[in-house]
């Protein structure tokens, strides 16, 4: 076994683990960043095939459990979800840091959007978002995006059309996409691949900004490294670094001052269970019970409208160039709390034909072969926090390592099937009021998974603090969506760096105090 020594150790090299890494590097400290799967040359490993690109999504087991079961995709490979993400990167609505306030449900956030405002405005600046902020009416006064809106493409100009026909609003869906060239990114050229890991470069990946940003600064990234286990010295209450597994099966450790976990939801809830002991028998930083608890996703599912001409819908960023948020927040008329968006998309062929309905033959062949003739929306809702939704380790499935595997248990609850009953509806609707002669509705799904890990003001009912610091163990931190309280209804990924950010500033300025 092998030891190095570094100040920070970050988990996982995704969205939040390639930020923290850049801007806790650019401080001066000696850092860390593990990564479970393969570092890519996007300009070699990438192509324009999704076939070929299953590859960026994480593929190792994971067993399924509830009335719901649900297995939502997730990245794989240093860049982490960033590698095969939509770009879809709208911010929360003030009202999500609130909803048992407002709703009387779910728990209200210990910040509020304002706490989280300037590092939204970050983010957006650093990493790159086009957009066009003075759309939006349940926008609160804001500055604008760094970049103009990728125009809406024929296809969403009618189906924008449609959108207004039945009293709605079209935005332009906020897009870690340049419009134009941007700090050395060449601007879309609307080849639709975005989920096969974007070969110009246009789309916002962490691989390719934040990761050599950070390895300018002296930081170290580890790919094919997976982290097993995080050491916890209990005479001192602080963890002391990791232990994880190369290429080859061989087991290393490192040595850290502080540790950051941001495996993403699933595998951090797993390795913070995978890392119990004697303290905390039940998971690391686990006194509460909490780990693994309020598991929540986002249901979503796609919806398509037939058209007598060709739309060529492909064409252009694949999700969200085209947003519909009337349906957002509540309203008490509609049977429901909460709500949801509709987001224009139509994903490449073969995940159009598996996320559509549930065809077989004929059926399926005719909706496979009018491919271009087809809009399409995504749509997409808040999954309210349930009791029955966990993650825990698998009893009996364990993976090539001898570990055992994440076990997602999930159910919808009533507020969310009349939701979703409510978009099928008004995806319909906005289909027909363009001209659709047909419309389809897929199968349900999910995607983002969220608060295993809460975050809250109190140690008696949350994980972490409101800076993502661990109430257990001081110099332990927890920066991904498992600290979401709630989820709200868009793409959470923004938000997610947005937090880190914040908690970027309050760890360094801690570890300035001698304090971590």
């Amino acid at each position: 076994m092998t030891q190095d020594s570094y100040d920070f150790c970050i988990i996982g090299v995704g969205a939040n683990g390639s930020l923290l890494a850049k801007l806790i590097s650019q401080q001066g400290y000696s850092v860390i960043a593990l990564e479970a799967g393969p570092r890519h040359n996007p300009k070699k490993d990438f192509v324009n095939d999704e076939a070929e690109m299953l590859k960026l999504f994480w593929n190792e087991p994971r067993t399924t459990a509830g009335a719901d079961p649900a297995k939502p995709g997730c990245g794989f490979g240093v860049g982490g979800g960033t590698l095969l993400w939509c770009a879809v990167a709208p911010r929360m609505h003030e009202s999500d840091f609130k909803i048992k306030t407002l709703d009387g449900v779910g728990i209200d956030w210990p910040i509020s959007y304002q706490d989280l405002a300037p590092y939204y405005k970050l983010v957006e600046d650093d990493f790159g978002i086009c957009g066009d902020h003075r759309e939006n009416p349940w926008d609160v006064p804001r500055d604008a995006y760094p970049m103009p809106a990728i125009p809406w493409s024929w296809a969403n100009q009618i189906l924008a059309k449609g959108v207004e026909k039945v009293g709605a609003k079209s935005l332009h869906g906020p897009l870690a996409i340049t419009s134009i060239p941007y700090r050395g990114r060449e601007a879309c050229n609307k080849c639709g691949f975005c989920m096969s890991g974007c070969l110009s470069g246009s789309k916002g990946c962490t691989l390719t900004s934040f990761v050599p940003e950070a390895e300018k600064h002296g930081a170290v990234i580890l790919p094919e490294s997976f982290v097993f286990k995080v050491n916890y010295d209990k005479r001192k209450n602080r963890v002391t670094g990791v232990e994880y597994i190369d290429a080859r099966g061989k087991i290393h450790s490192i040595i850290a001052k502080v540790v950051i976990i941001t495996a993403h939801t699933i595998e951090t809830t797993r390795l913070l269970l995978l890392s119990a002991n004697p303290t905390f028998p039940e998971g690391l930083a686990n006194s509460t019970g909490l780990v693994g608890k309020n598991y929540m996703l986002h249901w979503d599912f796609y919806a398509y409208g037939l058209m007598q001409d060709k739309v060529n819908s492909f064409k252009g960023p694949i999700l969200g160039n085209l947003m519909v948020q009337d349906w957002y927040e509540t309203d008490t008329r509609r049977g429901f709390v909460r709500g949801y968006v509709l987001e224009s998309s139509l994903p490449q062929p073969y995940y159009f034909g598996v996320a559509g309905p549930a065809f077989w033959g004929r059926d399926l062949k005719d909706m496979i072969k009018a491919y271009d003739h087809m809009l399409g929306w995504w749509v997409a809702g808040e999954g309210l926090p349930n009791d029955n939704n966990t993650i825990t380790l698998d009893p009996e499935v364990k993976d090539h390592r001898g570990l055992p595997v994440a076990r997602l248990t999930h159910e919808w609850v009533e507020n969310d099937k009349k939701a979703m009953q409510h978009g099928a509806r008004m995806a319909v609707e906005t289909f027909e009021a363009a001209g659709a002669i047909k419309t389809y509705i897929g199968i349900v799904m999910s995607a983002h998974p969220m608060g295993t890990v809460r975050m809250g003001n109190s140690p008696n009912n949350s994980v972490v603090n409101p800076y993502c610091q661990s109430y257990d163990i001081p110099n332990l931190f927890i920066c991904d969506p498992s600290v979401f309280p709630t989820g709200g209804a868009v793409n959470n990924t923004l938000t997610s760096m947005a937090l880190s950010w914040r908690s970027a500033e309050y760890l360094i300025t801690q570890a300035r105090r001698g304090e971590l």
